[in-house]
């Protein structure tokens, strides 16, 4: 009974591959699969994307309540993002900031809305979210602009 179920089960498959408009793979014809994302790994993402903008902003209103400078920085391009999905997500962000004009003595709100100093930082930015607990941990490296 084996062989006959196995023909009948391979005939099915057949007439349901051909029914969906497919052909059933000829003998020596090679089925390739295409790349999937390993679960774990880095992948890059749209620097435009909400959640990098979302997570990039949060970066650097953290970099500025941790900085010793007397001025905010505030973004002024991402160059190129990573997300990383495991128990938590993580973001690797790489973008530039500039300073601004506004002084952090000055309490300012709106860092938006300072003018743009000259200098330029570019940073690389890690920022983590456990969505368990909506918490984010940021890490940051920076180096002066060319």
């Amino acid at each position: 009974m084996g062989p006959q179920v196995l023909s009948l089960l391979s005939a099915i498959s057949a007439l349901y591959l051909v029914a969906q408009g497919q052909e059933q793979p000829t003998e020596g014809e090679f089925i390739t699969a295409r790349y999937i994302q390993p679960l774990g790994g880095w992948f890059m993402r749209d620097p435009k994307s909400p959640e990098i903008q979302e997570a990039v902003k949060s970066a650097v209103e953290h970099f500025n309540s941790q900085s010793k400078a007397r001025k905010y920085f505030r973004l002024v391009n991402v160059l190129s993002a990573e997300t990383q999905v495991t128990n938590m997500i993580n973001h690797k962000i790489t973008a530039i900031i500039g300073k601004t004009k506004c002084l952090k003595s000055d309490n300012t709100t709106d860092v938006e809305s300072c003018v743009m100093g000259k200098k330029r930082l570019t940073c690389t930015f890690e920022v983590q979210f456990n969505p368990r607990n909506e918490r984010e941990a940021f890490t940051s490296s920076c180096q002066k602009s060319q």
